[in-house]
């Protein structure tokens, strides 16, 4: 029997950004999890105590419980299934980056959007109450992140959005090759994104030995938009994996 599909979300944003990807998959009889990282959603952790160990530590304790899972991270999400991967190799069949950052040693998600020329949503970020934080200004963010979006779904993504803890996007991941980087890897690039370039994206998927790399036609936020395509390409995936790693 096939594992468990894991969904990890982006900065700023909740697990039940997935849901329409989640019914699909779990329609088609897999086991589907989509938690809020700390500090995001209705989790309940200060930002100032989050960083990126302490998301991919709740991951892995997350596939400690579930077992062998394929392991999916969007945008900022992919920092974080990288540094989970990192912990608990023997528990990831495959990671899959969607619109995502892919990492090498020492990377962080700062030092990787500095790489693309286009300003994505840089200029709409500001502090959040609390300490250790930012939000979103939602003015003209739908332009940026989900372009392709109707207007029910642009409403759906601003009602979602929450405060991101700093630490998790200015902190380096330590990976190695022998844990890291012995997790077959997949990419599933946004050719219309104008948050993280398609470019940086074509680049971070070579230089991370990606394998497949697919594309849809598409803004960045492919779960909210393209549920249907999204999911089959990791249906594809997930059939294509032995039972266990």
């Amino acid at each position: 029997m096939k594992g468990p599909v894991v969904l990890i979300h982006g900065a700023w944003s909740r697990g039940t950004t997935w849901a329409a990807v989640a019914a699909r998959l779990s329609a088609a009889g897999l086991t589907v999890h989509a938690p809020d990282l700390p500090g995001h959603g209705a989790d309940p952790t200060p930002p100032a105590e989050v960083g990126l160990a302490e998301c991919a530590e709740a991951v892995a304790a997350l596939l400690r419980r579930s077992g062998p899972a394929l392991l999916v991270g969007h945008s900022m999400g992919g920092m974080v299934i990288s540094a989970a991967a990192e912990r608990v190799p023997d528990l990831v069949v495959r990671l899959v980056y969607v619109a995502a950052f892919l990492p090498q040693d020492g990377d962080s998600l700062l030092d990787l959007i500095r790489r693309q020329e286009m300003p994505g949503i840089r200029d709409l970020v500001r502090p959040a109450p609390l300490p250790g934080a930012t939000v979103l200004c939602p003015e003209g963010l739908c332009e940026r992140l989900c372009q392709d979006a109707t207007q029910a779904q642009c409403a759906g993504v601003i009602a979602g959005l929450g405060q991101q803890p700093n630490r998790v996007q200015t902190e380096p991941a330590a990976l190695t090759p022998e844990r890291f980087g012995r997790v077959p890897r997949a990419y599933v690039l946004c050719r219309q994104d104008r948050t993280v370039s398609p470019d940086l994206q074509r680049r971070m998927a070579g230089r991370g030995a990606c394998d497949p790399v697919a594309d849809i036609d598409c803004g960045h936020l492919p779960q909210i938009t393209r549920p249907q395509m999204l999911a089959d390409i990791l249906l594809q995936l997930r059939q294509e994996e032995p039972s266990s790693p």
